[in-house]
């Protein structure tokens, strides 16, 4: 596959000049370019914000969406007193953050308020008829 000359993988130790050199850098080309390349990409990797790949959950939305996001209603809102209270309550924290306790929060509180809804009913309708059974 023929000689690997000006590559990493050649033999020969890379030259050193005291006078123009430090002398732990090698002279030879290739070298030199990585370590170049490599102290640059280093930089700019360190001034560059770490921002993510695409779909990963550091990945920066688009400006219009940070806007919107910036913009909150806090203490404008007329239901705002509802909010305060309902974030005080830690239901959100608790029961609707994950799915799986989110589902069943939802079949538990379907069961309990079917038998409540059902409870109610046969209270109006007994209170309506007088005991009567039709």
């Amino acid at each position: 596959f023929g000689s690997r000359q000006g590559t990493c993988a050649s033999k020969a130790p890379p030259r050193t000049s005291p006078a123009r050199h430090p002398p732990d850098l090698p002279l030879d080309p290739l070298a030199a370019a990585m370590l170049r390349s490599s102290r640059a990409r280093l930089a700019l990797s360190r001034a560059r914000p770490r921002l993510g790949g695409f779909g990963s959950p550091r990945d920066h939305e688009p400006a219009w969406i940070a806007r919107w996001n910036a913009n909150h209603r806090a203490g404008k809102d007329n239901l705002d007193w509802f909010f305060r209270a309902f974030n005080s309550t830690g239901i959100y924290e608790t029961f609707l953050k994950s799915s799986p306790r989110f589902y069943g929060f939802i079949v538990m509180g379907g069961m309990v308020g079917t038998y409540y809804w059902s409870r109610m009913w046969d209270h109006l309708w007994n209170y309506i008829n007088q005991g009567k059974l039709y």
